[in-house]
């Protein structure tokens, strides 16, 4: 039977006090002053040794378990996928192991998730919220227990968060197609009450409106977010060809971005020499597609770095500031070849 690994033998393999290792261990080292290049030492030898803290153990000596629980819509979407995948490796560098999953926009599981988080004695949590979620989050801010919002906030609820400037996006995006000569624009975004989306809306519109160009209800396309990807594709190529004389599209979010695509192939009409493209959120696809889309893209590490630094300080404090902290963070446009200059 192997022995299992402790953290005296971290220490003696690195030559470090078993004191340090532990700083790093648990989330310490930078309020200690450990060097970076010590940090990553010491976690990249976890990694290979498997090394795995008894945090029941810890967990009754601190209170603390050193373990935060992420809450995102899905992690099989591009935004959302790399979002975790940075607070996994920052939360790691400061000593935490991270608990996720997804709601798939469903209220019902993003409660199960919140509560089994907790059972699970998680130090604080970062989640993505649905409509409907605000009872919850009332009963983590009466309990005391650290959390951060992000993607999206819930008005109604005085919550620390890390959101985009959907709106600046949203219109940069719009003014972007005006400037390059491009009058009739569609939009085509999902049907939700969820701060953001209603956000790039209003940008779009507000875009539109200081141009001096009249939006018609034939010009917005909204869909579901749980329609099957068949019946979406077919509604946005219903959408174009019903709506003559569209000369761009609009998409507020990347996934109707990729669906689009394919709806405008199998309706024959050619981007950008038939219709302009622009899509809010980036995607691999985006840059790898020919014509590459015009994204506004939001800024990943930017984002997730922002959510984990906000969640730990909270942790830090033990919840005592009288007032929520907002971080907002501004959107990247990224010209692409999809939205020339219109001939």
């Amino acid at each position: 039977m192997t022995k299992k690994i402790s953290i005296k033998d971290i220490a003696k393999e690195l030559e470090l006090s078993i004191t340090t290792v532990s700083f790093v261990i648990n989330g310490k080292a930078e309020e200690m002053g450990i060097s970076e290049s010590t940090i990553n030492k010491v976690m990249d030898l976890i990694v290979k040794r498997d090394y795995t803290p008894n945090n029941a153990a810890r967990l009754l000596r601190t209170g603390k378990s050193n373990t935060i629980g992420l809450i995102v819509e899905d992690l099989g979407n591009y935004f959302f996928g790399n979002v975790a995948k940075v607070i996994e490796l920052e939360a790691s560098k400061r000593g935490y192991n991270v608990f996720l999953s997804s709601t798939d926009n469903n209220a019902k599981t993003a409660k199960e998730l919140i509560r089994k988080m907790r059972n699970s004695s998680v130090d604080g949590l970062i989640i993505t919220p649905t409509r409907g979620l605000k009872d919850e989050l009332d009963k983590l801010t009466a309990d005391h227990v650290p959390y951060v919002l992000f993607d999206r906030q819930i008005h109604e609820v005085d919550a620390n968060y890390v959101v985009l400037d959907n709106h600046k996006g949203a219109y940069d995006l719009t003014k972007h197609l005006i400037k390059n000569g491009y009058e009739d624009i569609g939009f085509v975004t999902i049907i939700s009450e969820m701060s953001q989306m209603d956000e790039r809306e209003r940008g779009y519109r507000d875009a539109m409106q200081d141009a001096g160009l009249l939006i018609d209800k034939s010009q917005v396309l909204k869909v579901r977010f749980d329609d099957p990807y068949d019946e979406v594709v077919a509604a946005i190529g219903k959408f174009v060809k019903r709506r003559k004389g569209l000369d761009a599209l609009f998409f507020a979010t990347n996934y109707l971005g990729v669906y689009g695509i394919e709806a405008l192939k199998k309706v024959k009409i050619k981007i950008p020499y038939d219709m302009a493209v622009v899509s809010f959120d980036d995607n691999d696809l985006f840059r790898l597609f020919t014509p590459s889309i015009t994204v506004a893209a939001q800024p990943i590490r930017e984002i997730a770095v922002e959510a984990i630094d906000l969640l730990l300080s909270v942790i830090k404090s033990g919840v005592k500031e009288s007032h929520s902290t907002g971080k907002v963070v501004s959107p990247e446009l990224i010209q692409r070849e999809s939205s020339p200059p219109k001939l």
